[in-house]
């Protein structure tokens, strides 16, 4: 089943549905405020996990409708060929999004989490969807020793954007900008916090990353055991 293409079509059809309407749900359509039933989130191009969505999506509609040309063309068994070293950062990058709300940000305990369709999509569904694809229908032993240091570029990239936004922001109106998270606060932590907070979760990225990187290399052997296998594996 895992290298059947056109159950990996109708996974990927069912995840891109609810990708979209979770990304539809993180510009705050649909979500109650006071007497409105209908509002729109300006903030929302600052949270890592709206823009983590973002590229989960983009990636997931890429490798669908490549899935759905080769169903098309009578292909019927077969993995993922598309983006496949982009859709590893993204799937680390959403595995932190789900691992960091449900373990730090979100009461997984309280009514009110489970109440909410846009918590349950972006934080739970769609990362869980996107990680399974990745687990169960890309071509395992194809990353490199050093596509775990890869997933870096994007988180790196998102903070350096905060920052100098909130840098801008702050020059500009004299007020001080509203950080999205506690650890990219500058108000509050300074530089040199904010630098230290970045270079703990860069680790733990690190960590994730080469955990993967591990997983990737589970194979079945002929005599139907599983094993780790390490051989001829491409540096870059």
């Amino acid at each position: 089943m895992k290298n059947n293409l056109i159950t990996q079509m109708i996974y990927r059809i069912v995840f891109c549905v609810l990708s979209a309407f979770g990304c539809v749900l993180t510009l705050g359509f649909f979500e109650t405020s006071g007497s409105d039933t209908f509002g729109f989130n300006t903030d929302f191009w600052k949270f890592y996990t709206n823009i983590s969505n973002y590229l989960c999506f983009g990636v997931g509609v890429a490798v669908c409708a490549s899935t759905v040309k080769r169903v098309r063309a009578g292909e019927r068994e077969g993995y993922n060929n598309t983006c496949r070293t982009l859709k590893f950062c993204a799937t680390v990058m959403i595995l932190v999004t789900f691992l960091v709300y449900i373990t730090l940000l979100g009461d997984v305990a309280s009514l009110a989490f489970w109440n909410s369709l846009g918590n349950v999509l972006y934080h739970v569904a769609v990362p869980v969807l996107f990680i399974l694809d990745w687990a169960l229908f890309d071509e395992h032993r194809q990353i490199k020793k050093l596509d775990p240091l890869k997933t870096l570029v994007m988180p790196l990239v998102y903070v350096v954007y905060i920052l100098v936004i909130g840098a801008i922001y702050g020059a500009a109106s004299g007020q001080p900008f509203d950080y999205p998270y506690f650890f990219l606060d500058v108000n509050e932590l300074g530089y040199g916090g904010v630098c230290l907070w970045v270079f703990i979760l860069l680790c733990i990225f690190t960590v994730l990353s080469y955990l993967m990187f591990v997983y990737d290399k589970l194979v079945k052997g002929d005599d139907g055991k599983w094993r780790f296998d390490f051989k001829n594996i491409k540096l870059i």
